[in-house]
């Protein structure tokens, strides 16, 4: 019996200690990235797809989504994508002039069998506007 109330003393004392030492994310802002947007792999492939984007004046873009996506110059960031994106959201690691390297992590979970998920976890970096980064609070 003294074991048992040892060991649950040991871990109510690590439990506190864990929380006292975790930094707390609460209130804290990030970037991430709006929704329909393009990720592109240099400042010039994202110019080249806003000069494509422009031509088209928003409409049907999803052939040159998938004209991008073939070539390996961008990828559009839809709000699917956008939801699966990780905490810390988008780390700004370069900036060239308006255009902002980026690195963020997306989640994609698939269901396997009931009770069984497969959890990828990607790291993606890419170049956008920083116009395409917008604050996100962790509540």
């Amino acid at each position: 019996m003294m074991a048992t109330m040892t060991r649950g003393g040991l871990l109510a004392a690590f439990l506190t200690g864990m929380t006292l030492a975790a930094p707390t994310l609460a209130g804290e802002t990030f970037s991430t990235l709006k929704e329909n947007i393009f990720v592109c792999v240099s400042p010039q492939a994202y110019d080249a797809a806003m000069v494509r984007v422009h031509q088209l004046n928003g409409k049907d873009l999803e052939l040159l989504r998938q004209e991008l996506s073939e070539q390996k110059q961008c990828m559009f960031v839809d709000p699917d994508l956008a939801d699966k994106i990780m905490a810390p959201f988008a780390v700004v690691l370069q900036r060239e002039g308006t255009k902002v390297q980026v690195q963020f992590i997306v989640a994609l979970r698939e269901k396997l069998a009931f009770l069984h998920r497969l959890t990828n976890r990607y790291i993606l970096v890419g170049w956008t506007d920083e116009s395409n980064l917008e604050p996100k609070q962790v509540l």
